[in-house]
């Protein structure tokens, strides 16, 4: 296991510079953290400053930031005290929450909009400043989340902990957010970590209270670390430290799934949803479990469900088309991964699912084009092995599909879920090679 390490100095965090014109519904409500149905709103009833393009007949819109922000501060109390229409609280399930209500992500998402602003009660976190107070709120968004809520959010954690260092849960809600960008590809998951491992023990330090440190680590332990003993206890620590708190259940939920106790996931993704009935990612979490236990009509039917209140969930869009693509529908799983994508910021999982479907159906061309541009772009930079290793799959090229898989492994970077439950392996999963793969992750080898 890593060093956890002594935890940053508030100076030397890093800030990711937003940019200054936006150019579409999308990016604005992702800028502001709420849905594109908020922001239209806002701008109709509240004077929201947004311009159009003239002589466009799409009626293309863009804002700038500096405008905004000038907005936002003018409505402070309007932006602080309305409810995201997506969850009454703010949480990033595991991934991805990393897409635009939801914010999602999110991916969001993942997601998720995402990431879990910690309300533990405690003298430290009880009191801090106002202004930190408000950034973390700020930072905070509803259901899934993308690329750019990430980053936003990220700012805005990095901006509360320079105005009060002290400040528990702006530390791991900064946490959070690295451990998220994991999953999007953004990052080296070595790299990203030893933030993550900083930045919870100051958390930690801080607050010895709050149960978010607990669940960060567990996250790390199990999916990028392969510690899964540790995470279960370390999950289970958080669980205890705020048992009415939905994402640590979500999170637990998730961990459960990869290691294939589907009765068990179900049970706390459940939990979840009672705890946070309008947060979206465990109600269609929970149709994972039936999609990767065989049964897509199942998952279909929970897909369904959550899509319900937000007919753009990114996540829930994604694995809908999964479990199309597993009933051998191709032109629906395809369109729906193609919209999953758009919605998710042509992040690695989508991309790499969208391959693989792709080639699954005989569009062989554009799953060949996909994966020569993926491997284009690890010659610019980081860029993880295993899309490119999925799309292998889908073409029907099992050794390279494992070369690119021991890459993965080697960089800790899985996808979205481990290899041990994740279906789109089952074409080499009683490989040797694959079975190796497992055990280097501690994970046991599954028959189908």
């Amino acid at each position: 296991m890593r060093s956890l390490g002594d935890p940053p100095m508030p100076g030397n965090v890093e800030t990711v510079a937003s940019r200054e014109r936006l150019e579409s519904w999308k990016e604005i409500a992702a800028y502001l953290n709420r849905s594109e149905r908020t922001v239209r709103r806002w701008e109709e009833k509240e004077d929201l400053p947004v311009h159009r393009l003239p002589h466009d007949k799409r009626g293309s819109v863009y804002a700038l930031t500096i405008e905004l922000e000038a907005w936002r501060e003018s409505r402070r109390q309007l932006v602080e005290t309305e409810t995201p229409e997506a969850a009454p609280a703010p949480a990033l399930g595991r991934r991805f929450s990393w897409t635009p209500v939801a914010g999602v992500v999110a991916m969001v998402a993942l997601a998720a909009g995402v990431w879990f602003l910690n309300r533990d009660a405690s003298p430290l976190a009880a009191t801090p400043d106002p202004e930190a107070a408000r950034l973390v709120t700020l930072a905070g968004f509803a259901g899934n989340a993308g690329r750019t809520q990430i980053e936003t959010g990220i700012r805005y954690y990095q901006d509360a902990i320079r105005i009060d260092p002290r400040y528990a849960p702006a530390w791991n809600g900064l946490a959070t957010a690295h451990l998220v960008r994991i999953w999007f590809g953004e990052v080296r998951p070595a790299d990203a970590l030893t933030q993550v491992q900083k930045e919870t023990a100051e958390a930690m330090r801080l607050d010895p209270a709050s149960a978010g440190p607990w669940r960060v680590r567990a996250a790390a332990s199990h999916f990028f670390e392969w510690d899964h003993a540790k995470a279960e206890t370390e999950f289970r620590k958080a669980m205890e430290l705020a048992p009415n708190e939905a994402v640590v259940f979500s999170w637990y939920a998730d961990y459960l799934l990869d290691l294939r106790r589907f009765d068990e996931a179900r049970i706390y993704y459940r939990r979840a949803h009672e705890l946070a009935p309008r947060w979206l990612e465990p109600m269609a979490f929970l149709g994972n479990t039936h999609l990767f236990a065989g049964n897509p009509d199942l998952a279909i039917v929970e897909y369904e469900r959550a899509l319900e209140s937000e007919p753009n969930f990114g996540l829930g869009i994604h694995f809908l088309g999964r479990a199309f693509i597993a009933k051998g529908e191709y032109d629906r799983g395809i369109a729906h991964l193609r919209k999953s994508n758009e919605l998710l910021g042509g992040i690695p999982f989508s991309l790499a699912d969208l391959g693989h479907a792709l080639a699954l159906a005989g569009q062989r061309d554009e799953a060949e084009a996909m994966r020569a541009d993926l491997i284009a772009r690890r010659t610019k930079g980081y860029y993880p092995a295993f899309p490119i290793g999925l799309i292998e799959l889908g073409l029907g090229n099992a050794n390279a599909a494992l070369d690119w898989l021991d890459h993965a492994v080697e960089e800790r970077s899985l996808s979205f879920y481990l290899p041990s439950v994740d279906p789109s392996y089952d074409a080499v999963r009683s490989h040797p090679r694959f079975k190796a793969v497992l055990k280097r992750m501690n994970l046991e080898p599954v028959s189908r």
